[in-house]
């Protein structure tokens, strides 16, 4: 889905990034995802936060709220690639009454969803590389495969031979087509970082049934013992699957100076090695 207007008037500059050239922002031209929304424990939710200006949604008493979202790159300004986000909805702005549900309502009425990213496995060097060093994503290098039967799409996420996730998903009908945004909240330098990934998906499914998706938890790997302790229930409060988007990942929202100094080496070391050659 190159060219279409969703990118019209987005300018992007060009940088390095694990050795190879890309672009800022990056432009996703064809992808597929699910995600299911799990009731969480919110004590627990609000321990993994690294300052109080992060702030876990309250859904209902004691009650948080996880997503974990299955993407799946066809076609980027970085290759294909597959990512898995196991991320906490947030109350943002943090001082804002934290009502049950409120949230969650704000978000759905603006198309908008805040989360602090709190796990994202990726399957390529340069994904990983790009959001490390950039946006301090908490990013590693992982196997994430999708199958996709008669009825349901399902995306099994390991990291050597240990099992940490499947999350199996209905392939719901798609009538709406609609464009959001999904603001990630990042810890970098001991300070707030934040991002905006723009999507429009031109293909969506959006449904409250709990029997629309389930989730298999590992045995042993530290992220699946992890999830075991936060989830409250394995059946999703919400699930969507969107057969067909793009999106715009924008630049880190928040440019220290000493960010400013990475970003500024790499495309400069890069000119050196390609004069030596």
């Amino acid at each position: 889905m190159r060219n279409t207007p969703f990118f019209d008037g987005v300018t992007q500059s060009e940088v390095t990034i694990a050795g190879q050239p890309a672009k800022v922002p990056i432009f996703y031209y064809d992808g597929t995802a699910t995600q299911a929304v799990f009731a969480a424990r919110l004590g627990a939710l609000r321990r993994l936060m690294p300052d109080p200006r992060y702030c876990p949604a309250r859904l209902a008493p004691g009650i948080g709220a996880v997503a974990i979202t299955c993407f799946e790159y066809r076609d980027t300004d970085i290759g294909p690639y597959n990512e898995l986000a196991i991320s906490v909805i947030l109350n943002e702005p943090w001082f804002l009454p934290n009502l049950p549900g409120m949230a969650l309502v704000r978000g759905l009425r603006r198309r908008q969803l805040h989360a602090w990213v709190h796990h994202l496995p990726v399957t390529t060097e340069i994904a990983r590389a790009g959001g490390v060093d950039f946006y301090s994503y908490p990013k590693f290098i992982a196997g994430i495969d999708f199958e996709r039967g008669a009825a349901r799409r399902v995306c099994r996420l390991s990291e050597g031979a240990e099992h940490i996730l499947t999350l199996s998903g209905k392939l719901l009908d798609t009538p709406r087509s609609e464009q959001f945004q999904l603001f990630s909240h990042l810890w970098m330098d001991r300070q707030p970082q934040s991002s905006e990934f723009k999507i429009s998906a031109s293909a969506m499914g959006v449904t409250m049934s709990p029997a629309a998706a389930t989730l298999e938890l590992g045995e042993r790997h530290p992220i699946a013992r992890e999830l075991a302790e936060l989830i409250a229930w394995r059946r999703p409060l919400q699930y969507q699957y969107l057969a067909r988007f793009e999106g715009i990942l924008y630049g880190p929202e928040h440019l220290s100076l000493a960010l400013l100094s990475r970003a500024g080496a790499r495309p400069a070391a890069a000119q050196r090695a390609q004069a030596g050659r």
